[in-house]
C-alpha cells in the first residue's frame, strides 16, 4: 500500500506545482500617442509593429511576438503580420492595432491613431474604374453605386457618374474618384455599375434572326457574352420570350427592357465555369471587397454587355 501511496503523492504534488506555474498574465503593451508617417515618392510607406509601441514587456517571457493590423481588418492575434503598408490614398488619420503575445499564448493589444502625410506633394489618390465591351471598347455614360460600412465609421451609400479618362497600356477606360473612404482598410463594400439608357442601342431585327437561329440549333452563339445579350427578359435562359421582348421594343410597343436595364456588367476577371451556359451558376454583377482586404483594391474593372445586342453593333458611348 505504501509503495502505491508514495508515487501517487508525488504525482499530485508535482501536478499542483505545474498548475501553479502556468502563465495566465497577458503582456503589457502601450502605444505611442503621436506618430506621423511620410509617404515615399512612390506613394507608399511600410511601418513595423515596434515603431508604434512606447512600452511592451511580459512578466515571464523574455521575448514577445509582435503583430499589427489596420483597425477592423481582423480578429485575434495577427498571425505572421508584423508590418503594415500604407498607400497614397490612405493619407490622413488611420488607426492600427498593435499586438503582443507571450510564450504561453497570452495576448494584449493597444490601439492608436497615426497620420499618413504626403511630404512630397506628388500623390494622386484617384482610384480607377474600367468598363469594356465584349469587343474591348470603352463603355461610357455609366453609373456606379458604392455601398458599405466600417466597424468604426458611418456606413456609405452613394452613386457617382464615371468620367472618360485614360487607361494604362493604351486600353480605353473610364474612371472616377471614389472618395477617401475606399482607401481606409476595414470597410466591407460593394461596387455595382449600371447603365440604363438607350435600350434600343444596337438592337435590330438582325439580332432577332441570330437569336432565332440559336434557339433552333441552326447557329449557336460562340461566346457567353452573346448568350447574356440574348437573354432580354433576364430570366437566365434564351427562349422565344426574349425575341418577343425585343420585337416589342423595336416596334415601339414598349420603351424599356425588363427591370429597366439596358446593360449588364460582370467583373472583368470573372471566368465562366461553363461558357455554354453562363447563367449557371449565376454570374456576379458587382465587385465585393471584404474588410480584411489590406490594402483595399485600387482598380475596379468590368465587362459591359448591351442587352439585346448579340451582333455587338451597339455604340458603347450611347
Amino acid at each position: 500500500m505504501s509503495k502505491i501511496f508514495i508515487p501517487l503523492f508525488a504525482f499530485l504534488f508535482f501536478s499542483k506545482m505545474l498548475v501553479a506555474q502556468v502563465d495566465t498574465v497577458p503582456p503589457v503593451v502601450v502605444c505611442k500617442t503621436n506618430l506621423s508617417l511620410p509617404l515615399y515618392p512612390g506613394g507608399s510607406v511600410t511601418a513595423w509593429a515596434p515603431d508604434f509601441l512606447d512600452t511592451f514587456y511580459d512578466n515571464t517571457s523574455p521575448n514577445l511576438e509582435l503583430g499589427i493590423r489596420k483597425i477592423c481588418t481582423g480578429d485575434n492575434f495577427p498571425e505572421n503580420q508584423n508590418s503594415v503598408l500604407f498607400l497614397g490614398g490612405e493619407m490622413g488619420p488611420q488607426k492600427v492595432e498593435v499586438w503582443a503575445r507571450d510564450m504561453a499564448g497570452n495576448t494584449a493589444f493597444c490601439t492608436m491613431q497615426i497620420e499618413i502625410v504626403d511630404t512630397y506633394g506628388s500623390i494622386d489618390p484617384t482610384y480607377s474604374l474600367i468598363f469594356l465591351s465584349p469587343e474591348n471598347e470603352g463603355v461610357s455614360k455609366s453609373k456606379v453605386r458604392v455601398k458599405g460600412g466600417h466597424c468604426l465609421y458611418d456606413s456609405v451609400d452613394y452613386q457617382i457618374d464615371v468620367i472618360l479618362g485614360p487607361w494604362g497600356g493604351g486600353i480605353p477606360g473610364y474612371w472616377s474618384n471614389f472618395g477617401s473612404f475606399v482607401y481606409a482598410a476595414g470597410y466591407n463594400f460593394t461596387v455595382t455599375p449600371t447603365k440604363n439608357i438607350n435600350p434600343l442601342n444596337g438592337v435590330t431585327t438582325n439580332d432577332l434572326v441570330l437569336i432565332q437561329k440559336h434557339i433552333l440549333g441552326i447557329e449557336f452563339f460562340d461566346s457567353p457574352w452573346k448568350r447574356i445579350a440574348a437573354d432580354a427578359n433576364q430570366d437566365g435562359k434564351v427562349t422565344t420570350s426574349d425575341i418577343i421582348v425585343l420585337r416589342k421594343l423595336i416596334l415601339g410597343i414598349t420603351t424599356e427592357l425588363p427591370n429597366g436595364k439596358s446593360w449588364r456588367f460582370l467583373p472583368l476577371d470573372y471566368t465562366f465555369p461553363n461558357p455554354a451556359n453562363p447563367f449557371l451558376p449565376p454570374f456576379p454583377e458587382r465587385i465585393e471587397v471584404p474588410n480584411t482586404a489590406d490594402p483595399a483594391p485600387s482598380d475596379f474593372a468590368f465587362r459591359g454587355v448591351k442587352i439585346g445586342d448579340v451582333d455587338f453593333s451597339a455604340d458603347p458611348n450611347q
